[in-house]
């Protein structure tokens, strides 16, 4: 059970501020966000509960995708602009998480990973972190400082209750022990929130009218419904998400010790799928296996997956506490903003590390340097601009990530591939052997 506790204070320290912040992207109530954040523990549980008893079957939590919460975030502050209601992008992404598990699954019984994961070469994974974590800085930056919807001015109570929280998160993140250093988000947002209350800026949780145990609801924001660029931009995330399964589990293999078979990297992906599936219908946010999950096992050397079992039970029982979902919804929100801008640090550097793997030559210099420019261009162009093209394109264009991801891909595999670059001169040298009869 102790071990079963540390891995739920570890789980509920990545995920704790999610709910708060996606909810407020997608204009939920209190009730709405505390129902979110139910129904997000409840589903991450039975994720990781699924994963260890078939999936992979490693001890590794599943947690919500950095990358799917941010596109969820991104497609919410183009929607006004696209001229589309919040209500039907929640109904949207539902079918979208759906489809896009639909295609994990497919590709996991299939064996297809290894050609997915072709796709996302380092100039692709690097790109991609860097334009997501540069197209979601304005949306946290302005919830740091207190300037969200409703409250367009700067409130130095925010700027200042930021501030401290950024700094404590830093010191647990550098300075701290290696348990504190683990939970370093969850020290952040215990001394933001300890802090928010003579500031007066903790928001009352949702109590009223809440029962004891509450079932998770099917279709919280709706029946899905279709769109194809909402589609199209879930089944590239989903793809690309395959890269940190694949990561989560070479991480496991080098901290246990033991290599796991082609076999366990199918069942882990058709399982990541099946997440997907029931994140949708459940009308939360997509989950991915956390690397972070090795490094759990590398500092307490406990590897069992009894205790880990145990844990997603506990979490899938949290999830049925209406109070417990309450009690998330009521962080501060400068105290979220910030958590989840310092985290993002993680994500630039991890584009950074991608970045140093390739030779940077001038032909990297252009797929990288045409994506990024390109990228960041769409953000900030004005939806009016969009507006008389199709619904698709629109999105495409509109969403500087998700352009950049589709045009850096065109590069590394369509119009610049690299073994152009890298295989001309070997050719060449094959054909004067053959030429001279060596």
């Amino acid at each position: 059970m102790v071990y079963a506790l540390q891995w739920l204070v570890f789980t509920l320290a990545n995920l704790a501020v999610v709910p708060l912040v996606l909810g407020r992207a997608l204009q939920l109530d209190a009730a709405g966000i505390a129902s979110l954040a139910q129904r997000t523990l409840f589903f991450t549980g039975l994720a990781s509960l699924l994963q260890i008893l078939f999936g992979h079957r490693l001890p590794i939590m599943e947690s919500p995708s950095g990358m799917w919460w941010g596109v969820f975030i991104t497609l919410a502050a183009l929607a006004p602009g696209l001229g589309q209601s919040m209500a039907l992008l929640r109904t949207d992404l539902e079918m979208g998480l759906i489809l896009a598990g639909v295609v994990l699954v497919l590709i996991g019984s299939s064996r297809l990973i290894g050609s997915a994961l072709k796709l996302f070469t380092p100039p692709v994974t690097g790109s991609v972190l860097i334009l997501l974590s540069l197209q979601l800085s304005g949306t946290l930056v302005k919830g740091m400082l207190g300037a969200g919807p409703g409250s367009p001015d700067v409130d130095l109570r925010a700027m200042f209750l930021s501030a401290v929280v950024v700094a404590v998160v830093f010191w647990a993140s550098l300075k701290g022990r290696p348990f504190v250093r683990s939970v370093a988000v969850l020290v952040g947002i215990a001394a933001g929130w300890l802090l928010a209350l003579p500031l007066q800026m903790a928001p009352p949780a949702p109590w009223a009218g809440m029962g004891l145990i509450q079932w998770p609801s099917l279709f919280a924001w709706g029946r899905p419904t279709f769109d194809a660029g909402i589609v199209v931009t879930c089944v590239l995330t989903g793809l690309l998400v395959l890269s940190n399964l694949v990561a989560s589990v070479l991480a496991m293999e080098r901290t246990i010790g033991r290599e796991a078979s082609r076999r366990v990297y199918d069942r882990g992906v058709a399982f990541n799928g099946l997440a997907d599936i029931l994140a949708g219908a459940g009308a939360t946010v997509g989950v991915v296996p956390v690397s972070a999950g090795a490094a759990m096992v590398g500092m307490t050397r406990v590897a069992s997956r009894l205790p880990f079992m145990v844990f997603t039970v506990l979490m899938m029982i949290l999830g049925l506490l209406p109070p417990v979902g309450a009690f998330l919804s009521s962080i501060p929100v400068p105290v979220g903003y910030s958590v989840l801008l310092v985290s993002f640090c993680q994500m630039v550097g991890f584009g950074l590390r991608d970045y140093l793997r390739l030779k940077l030559d001038n032909r990297d210099f252009y797929v990288v340097g045409f994506t990024l420019l390109f990228g960041t261009g769409a953000m900030f162009m004005p939806p009016a601009a969009l507006a008389g093209l199709p619904a698709l394109f629109r999105y495409i264009l509109g969403n500087g990530f998700i352009a950049g991801m589709l045009i850096c891909i065109l590069l590394e595999h369509v119009f610049l591939p690299a073994r152009r670059f890298a295989a001309r001169p070997a050719e060449s040298s094959a054909e004067k052997k053959a030429a001279s009869g060596n």
